[in-house]
């Protein structure tokens, strides 16, 4: 994948379009998930979308090389700002989030936050543990593994969706009627 990164980047670089192959180049290198969630992610989005391909590295550093692209690629080029602008205002609003939690103190939220997942992954260690082993070590459990399975898998989906769709519906109820202003 790197490989067709530095094209793009090179490539959208000699075409005039700087903001983009410095976007996308921040992705060689590092990690594959900055290139895909990151802002060099969203990059390559604009790009494949401009050109009408799939947001791939190696279908737009083909698409790029196509005749009559400079004109796909000066459109995306045109919009990278107002995408780095979004990019730093959700940056923002994550620092905030985190400053804001830490102001509550620890106790508060992150050791509860950290405590509950804790235990259910512990949960779920300990299954895997008594499941593949239990026989030899003489763990027997008093219902069927799969109902096991079953009851451990409603905590951990119980608790996702507390956690996880308890920040989306704030988030939501924030902007509505419902929510704090």
């Amino acid at each position: 994948m790197s490989d067709a990164l530095t094209t793009i980047a090179t490539t959208l670089a000699k075409q005039g379009a700087p903001v983009l192959g410095g976007l996308i180049g921040t992705a060689i290198g590092g990690p594959v998930g900055a290139a895909v969630g990151g802002l060099a992610g969203k990059a390559l989005e604009t790009l494949a979308e401009a050109l009408g391909t799939e947001a791939e590295p190696e279908a737009i550093a083909e698409a790029i090389e196509r005749p009559g692209a400079a004109q796909a690629i000066q459109r995306a080029e045109a919009g990278a700002p107002e995408l780095i602008r979004l990019f730093e205002i959700e940056a923002r609003r994550v620092s905030d989030a985190q400053a804001a939690e830490i102001s509550q103190g620890f106790t508060a939220w992150q050791f509860w936050r950290n405590f509950i997942q804790a235990v259910v992954w512990g949960g779920w260690t300990v299954l895997l543990v008594s499941a593949v082993f239990g026989g030899n070590i003489g763990i027997k459990g008093n219902m069927p593994l799969a109902d096991i399975v079953t009851a451990w898998g409603s905590v951990s989906l119980l608790w996702m969706v507390v956690f996880h769709g308890g920040h989306t519906a704030k988030d939501v109820f924030s902007v509505s009627k419902w929510g704090r202003k």
